[in-house]
């Protein structure tokens, strides 16, 4: 190993060992690694790690990336992306409703999970003898130590690394651009998800990315992280933006989703004189882009959407396209945004 990669692993390590991961070698056996996970608990995990059940969709992509997704044995029904996890068996729907039993049996040398998985279906994986991590956020704010700890866990770390500096270089850009914003030019943006006024406040996936994309995020100073708001609430404000999330499963067409979800905001009568409504100012971000790697993409639409003028040059679907390439070797085969 040459003088500059010996230098990067280093660092690695140390960021690793910073963000609340050390290493230990016991006498007569493996390396182990002690994970503490987005939750606050820490995992003792055995090297190497060949076998590897992901139940969510963000944890695979990100494997996959870091050249391990033939280390995945089992998935949840959302890593369908790259396509090569397609012939994967499927032991969750999602983190909410792990397999236990199948999973077991699959005797995996690590489960990944988001925050969807409860504490009871931790204790059952863990009471096999299998080690769990959870990780609570995922967006592009949030997501470089996740991405540190794989390659780490997968000895990748110069992938790892690789794919840290390309989301970076696009954050700097959003922060230049934005940083120096006062609040009153700061668009003032509804956030909704999952339901009619089902909405987020700080501490988000969705929080982050509008703030770092140099918005005011309406329901920041809720009480709750998901608090539903009434409608005259959101009228009494009187957002900017409006932006709503879709997501979608491998036989549901994504585009139709996030249509549906515009077209029916819009034809709120209850909204038909905020400000967002009455400019078309609504837009639907796909589940693609919305959390994990591309996650990027997606805080780059949000910046786009808030400050067009600042963002004329950027083309978050061109910066999509080449992650895709360059990371998983794929094609951009559907639009991840709407309208």
């Amino acid at each position: 190993m040459n003088g500059k990669l010996l230098g990067g692993a280093l660092l690695a390590l140390i960021l690793f060992c910073l963000l609340g991961a050390c290493v230990g070698t016991g006498e007569g056996t493996d390396d182990i690694i002690t994970i503490v996970d987005g939750t606050g608990k820490s995992a003792n995990i055995s090297l190497p790690v060949d076998r590897i059940v992901s139940i969510t969709s963000r944890a695979s992509e990100i494997i996959s990336v870091l050249g391990s997704e033939d280390r995945i044995v089992g998935r949840d029904s959302y890593s369908f992306f790259p396509s090569s996890l397609k012939d994967v068996p499927v032991v969750a729907e999602s983190s909410y409703s792990p397999n236990i039993e199948l999973i077991h049996k699959i005797d995996p040398d690590l489960v990944i999970a988001d925050s969807m998985l409860s504490e009871d279906d931790r204790k059952k994986i863990e009471a096999a003898g299998i080690p769990v991590i959870v990780e609570t956020a995922l967006d592009s704010t949030t997501i470089e130590a996740f991405v540190s700890h794989l390659g780490i866990l997968l000895d990748k770390e110069e992938q790892a690394q690789e794919l840290i500096n390309f989301i970076k270089k696009y954050q700097d850009i959003i922060k230049e651009r934005t940083e120096d914003l006062k609040s009153e030019d700061k668009p003032a943006v509804y956030i909704e998800i999952g339901y009619p006024y089902s909405t987020m406040a700080s501490a988000t996936t969705f929080h982050n990315l509008t703030i770092a994309a140099g918005g005011i995020n309406i329901a920041a100073d809720q009480p709750i992280k998901y608090p539903i708001m009434d409608p005259e609430w959101i009228v009494e404000r009187d957002p900017d933006i409006i932006f709503s999330y879709a997501t979608n499963t491998a036989e549901e067409n994504l585009t139709d989703k996030m249509k549906e979800i515009h077209d029916e905001i819009l034809s709120r009568p209850e909204l038909s004189d905020v400000k967002a409504v009455k400019e078309g100012r609504v837009y639907v971000l796909g589940n693609p882009v919305a959390w994990g790697i591309r996650s990027i993409v997606g805080e780059l639409w949000l910046a786009k959407w808030l400050h067009p003028d600042l963002f004329e040059d950027i083309d978050p679907e061109t910066v999509d396209r080449e992650l895709l390439d360059e990371f998983f070797g794929e094609d951009l085969t559907e639009k991840c945004v709407y309208p």
